[in-house]
């Protein structure tokens, strides 16, 4: 998220588009403002930080990970559902149009953020144990159905004025003699004090 690498060399404009919002959303998670508390209220005070990253886990799975090829299909899914107002969901979104969604969990508090007219689907944690979410984000984005290969593209660290050190992870996965992309990333921090301690999103290009 803060990448600079060509990940989408086939489609250098959606790549571009892509990247910018990931890069912003990274940034605004790690450097921002504490907007995120007054969007979504403090996770649950008995949840161990085990739970934490496995809702984490399980939202971002049953999400953006499953709907990454078809964001319509998810937003149509989300629709019922309640939405952040617009002046809450604009942090998420960077600005952007789009929608984010609050999702009620009994372990922490989560927002799915879709913005409008890009391949891109994000998942926020207000709390969540970081090693098991480094844990699972590893064991899941390294992993990448055939005919399609995953390779790491980022594992770097950069210190926040807010925040403390930010952790982010990046993989593509891409097929042999095939312009589809998809890029997972995952960005968190350990400091207790972090606006926001975990993102993870998803990029897909076809």
């Amino acid at each position: 998220m803060t990448k600079k690498h060509a990940l989408f060399p086939a489609r250098p404009l959606l790549s571009a588009l892509a990247v910018a919002f990931a890069i912003s959303s990274a940034q605004a998670y790690a450097q921002g403002p504490a907007k995120p508390a007054a969007a979504a209220p403090a996770s649950a005070g008995g949840s161990t930080p085990e739970q934490q990253a496995e809702s984490f886990a399980n939202i971002f799975a049953t999400t953006c990970a499953k709907y990454a090829s078809n964001l319509a299909a998810l937003r149509t899914k989300l629709a019922p559902l309640p939405t952040m107002p617009a002046d809450k969901a604009a942090y998420f979104l960077q600005g952007q149009a789009g929608k984010a969604w609050p999702v009620p969990d009994p372990h922490g508090s989560f927002v799915v953020a879709i913005p409008d007219g890009q391949n891109l689907c994000a998942v926020y944690a207000r709390r969540v144990g970081v090693p098991q979410s480094l844990a699972w984000f590893k064991k899941m984005a390294a992993e990448a159905p055939a005919p399609m290969v995953s390779r790491q593209v980022q594992d770097s660290k950069s210190a926040t004025p807010h925040n403390g050190t930010a952790h982010t992870l990046a993989f593509e996965w891409a097929a042999p003699d095939s312009t589809k992309r998809v890029l997972y990333s995952l960005t968190t921090s350990a400091s207790p004090t972090a606006d926001l301690q975990g993102l993870a999103s998803v990029t897909f290009a076809p």
